[in-house]
């Protein structure tokens, strides 16, 4: 039972006690009045109605006794007037039968009235002719009395009634600081940090919100501690200091698990820009002058190359590199050129116009199960290739790229897969060291002509070009409906999201109003998104997430780590679990740094209570690995490949 209605309970009984008490005293105490009421009542009419008899002349003239008696018995509330001689004779008598209808019998008997008599002496001159008896009736003392205890009752619940309002509107009033800290306690157990800025006017109250402000900022500074660490340790480990752009150790993670046959990635494009001579500039200049080059050529290739998946790395001081993922390397030469030839405007810029300094830009198509060390060799000549060409410009090597499919043939080939029904799901679960199954992830799969299996890297850029990927994240939450329906386990089915999600209204009204209509199946859905387009597209996705949410499914966050941000976004969008990026999985045994930061991420989630899943996990020290760092589950091939979903 709360406190407040322990209150109320208390004071009302109080109330209770107190109204009781004053109705009884004031009952009695009426009593007492009217029975000495009746009593005098009684002695007045004997005496003044002794004295007017005996005023009679003639005391043989009954007659004239009974009209006076008459007279004062029809005015009066009498039981009884009674007249008798001296020797006890009844000389005459009136009665009146005690009838009271209007009060209940057992209040009658539960106060006792006795209906007092008097008497006086009836004379002629000094010689006595009888003795005059009256006595009361109690019954208009009845009506009197149970008329007051019927005022005394409403008069006491009316007043109970407005003093419990009262009561309990001041109890409200008094203990909102005790919600509020209620709330806030609530708030710090869900790792939420709420300060009471208005403090109660009680000095109690006042006091412990004092101390739980106290408490609730120094977790929070723990907490911003945390993600600043986790900031600083990213930085430290992946980011170039003069460009902000990922260093070479972050773009070897990435790149090799974009070229990792195993991992659900697609082919693309990666350039590579070289600033040629850029000592001399150094020489000339400064050394401030060659870094305001390459920060502004940074930003130059990003705002060309913008890419959602894009990774953006500086591999040394004079060599920046873009990684477009599901991207065709003939479709940027207008990018490209245009990099080119932003070069002598930089030039300008940072007023070294006399400088010797120019730019080569090599692109080439990349694809899984190529070696990191054949790539750049074939980029490093595509380079040189450039450079021959002259100043500023851009070589575009297509040696190796696979012959692109026209986009009219891979619309026909999508649009016959889905009619045909030849788009399957397999799925991938994340473990932890009991082997407990955290989700299924649910991977897309396109069955080709001729019963091939294709993975979602063979056809989602031609999705993605072909603007399809909300109808393909329609069609796999669709397939994984029918399977979810008819599976009676307990499992988790993860469900990837792509950017087109976010900004498709009919899809999201679509996707809403289907897991609404789930009821205790939503349960068992999880939307996931990349971290980098939930930072990127905050504005849609954390209200879209939000909406997510409502309807009862989980969300978790994919390629988590690897977005150079601050995570101290955490705390907002409260995600239920995160997937580490799995290029953490080719560093984590033997690079301190990637341990270190990978350590500072779990701590994080931890003190937020969101878990952490280690992606592409292949061998068993790897997962000792990952699991001496904190994380809680694992998923990848060394707990099994990829595989089917059985048929609904």
């Amino acid at each position: 039972m709360s406190l407040n209605k322990q209150m109320i309970i208390f004071i009302a009984s109080l109330l209770f006690i107190v109204l009781v008490g004053t109705f009884i005293s004031n009952i009695h105490n009426t009593k007492v009045f009217l029975q000495e009421q009746l009593s005098s009542h009684a002695q007045d009419t004997a005496t003044s109605l002794g004295l007017s008899l005996s005023s009679v002349e003639d005391p043989e003239d009954l007659s004239s006794m009974e009209a006076m008696i008459n007279a004062v018995f029809d005015r009066g509330y009498y039981a009884s007037i009674r007249l008798i001689d001296v020797e006890d004779n009844l000389l005459y008598l009136r009665e009146n039968t005690p009838e009271m209808e209007d009060v209940p019998s057992w209040f009658i008997n539960q106060l006792k009235l006795t209906a007092p008599s008097a008497q006086a002496l009836v004379q002629s001159g000094w010689s006595p002719i009888g003795t005059l008896t009256v006595t009361s009736h109690v019954g208009f003392a009845y009506i009197q009395l149970w008329n007051a205890a019927i005022d005394l009752l409403t008069w006491f619940f009316l007043a109970a009634f407005i003093s419990i309002i009262i009561i309990i509107y001041a109890l409200r009033f008094l203990l909102k600081p005790l919600k509020k800290m209620e709330a806030q306690a609530q708030a710090i157990v869900n790792k939420e940090y709420i300060i009471q800025e208005e403090l109660p006017t009680t000095t109690e109250f006042r006091q412990v919100v004092e101390a739980m402000n106290a408490m609730v900022k120094k977790l929070k500074t723990v907490f911003e501690r945390d993600a600043n660490t986790a900031e600083k340790l990213q930085k430290m480990a992946y980011q170039d200091s003069v460009t902000e752009l990922s260093n070479r150790r972050h773009f070897e993670m990435i790149i090799d698990t974009l070229l990792d046959p195993n991992e659900e990635t697609c082919a693309g494009t990666i350039c590579l820009l070289r600033v040629q001579d850029l000592k001399e500039l150094n020489d000339q200049y400064g050394y401030l002058t060659g870094d305001k080059l390459m920060k502004s050529l940074a930003e130059c290739m990003q705002e060309n190359l913008h890419h959602h998946n894009g990774i953006f790395a500086r591999l040394n001081g004079t060599e920046l590199v873009a990684v477009l993922p599901a991207t065709n390397a003939s479709q940027i030469s207008p990018q490209a050129t245009a990099i080119a030839e932003s070069m002598t405007p930089i030039l300008t810029q940072i007023s070294a116009e006399e400088a010797p300094t120019s730019l080569s830009i090599a692109y080439i198509h990349y694809q899984p199960g190529q070696s990191r060390g054949a790539l750049m060799g074939s980029l490093d000549f595509a380079i040189e290739q450039a450079n021959k060409q002259g100043k500023n410009c851009a070589f575009y090597y297509s040696k190796g790229e696979a012959q692109q499919v026209e986009s009219t043939t891979w619309e026909q080939t999508l649009n016959q897969a889905i009619d045909e029904k030849r788009f399957i799901l397999f799925q991938q679960s994340a473990y932890n060291q009991e082997r407990k199954v955290h989700d299924q992830e649910m991977l897309i799969r396109m069955q080709d002509f001729d019963g091939t299996i294709r993975s979602a890297g063979y056809f989602m850029p031609a999705v993605e070009q072909l603007h399809k990927t909300a109808e393909i994240d329609q069609l796999v939450i669709n397939l994984a409906l029918q399977h979810l329906k008819t599976d009676n386990n307990s499992t988790l089915y993860a469900i990837n999201l792509s950017k087109s999600a976010l900004s498709n209204e009919p899809f999201n009204a679509w996707l809403i109003t289907t897991i609404k209509s789930l009821d205790t199946l939503a349960s068992r859905l999880s939307f996931e998104m990349p971290e980098r387009l939930i930072n990127e597209q905050k504005a849609t996705a954390w209200p879209f997430i939000t909406a997510l949410k409502t309807t009862g499914v989980r969300f978790g966050i994919d390629h988590f780590g690897s977005h150079l941000t601050n995570m101290s976004y955490l705390q907002n969008l409260r995600p239920d679990y995160v997937k580490l990026d799995a290029s953490f999985s080719k560093a984590i045994e033997s690079d301190e740094q990637t341990r270190s930061y990978v350590s500072s991420l779990c701590e994080l989630a931890e003190s937020l209570d969101i878990q952490v899943i280690a992606m592409s996990i292949e061998n068993e020290a790897q997962q000792k690995a990952f699991s001496e760092l904190g994380v809680d589950y694992f998923q990848g091939y060394y707990y099994g490949a990829p595989t089917a979903l059985n048929k609904a």
